[in-house]
């Protein structure tokens, strides 16, 4: 079972986190980083590379990769599309809001799952029994169960301490 963070876990948390943050070192004034850790010879082969470029993408060499007609990037992802591939494919089918308007119909409360009623249903029809707190819709043939009713629980400083080990 998933877990909840409540607001004496959220306080546990940033005092945790404050904790932690106390044995940083700081970034020293006048410097870029804190510790000088480069050797001369990492900061020559650096220095080499003012005027490096990107070399282009090929089956044998990564590298860069323009985007053009028929390419697009979606988060991170080169993915190819083109208007064969849609003729072949086809375009998927669009649902409008006048589509969906209703689908569930919400038709009152049963004791048991037994009563659900087995003629004269329409689909979307929705009833709720009362001894599991479950609601069912009806999907053309049988009562699809939707989802019952669960406990939350919230997270304890142990578990906190658990997933904050470092």
């Amino acid at each position: 079972m998933n877990k909840y963070l409540d607001a004496n876990g959220l306080l546990y948390v940033w005092e945790k986190i404050k904790s932690q943050l106390s044995g940083k070192v700081d970034k020293a004034a006048g410097k870029g980083l804190s510790a000088n850790d480069f050797t001369d010879e990492e900061k020559a082969k650096l220095a080499g590379l003012s005027g490096y470029v990107l070399p282009a993408a090929t089956e044998e060499t990564l590298g860069g990769v323009k985007v053009g007609p028929g390419l697009a990037i979606t988060g991170g992802v080169l993915s190819a599309r083109t208007a064969a591939w849609d003729e072949i494919t086809g375009k998927p089918e669009l649902a409008l809001k006048s589509d969906i308007t209703g689908l569930y119909r919400f038709k009152g409360s049963v004791a048991s799952a037994g009563d659900l009623p087995e003629a004269d249903n329409i689909l979307g029809d929705v009833w709720n029994v009362e001894a599991t707190g479950m609601n069912y819709a009806w999907d053309g043939e049988r009562w699809d169960a939707l989802g019952g009713t669960f406990a939350l629980e919230s997270i304890t400083n142990e578990e906190i301490d658990s997933l904050l080990a470092v």
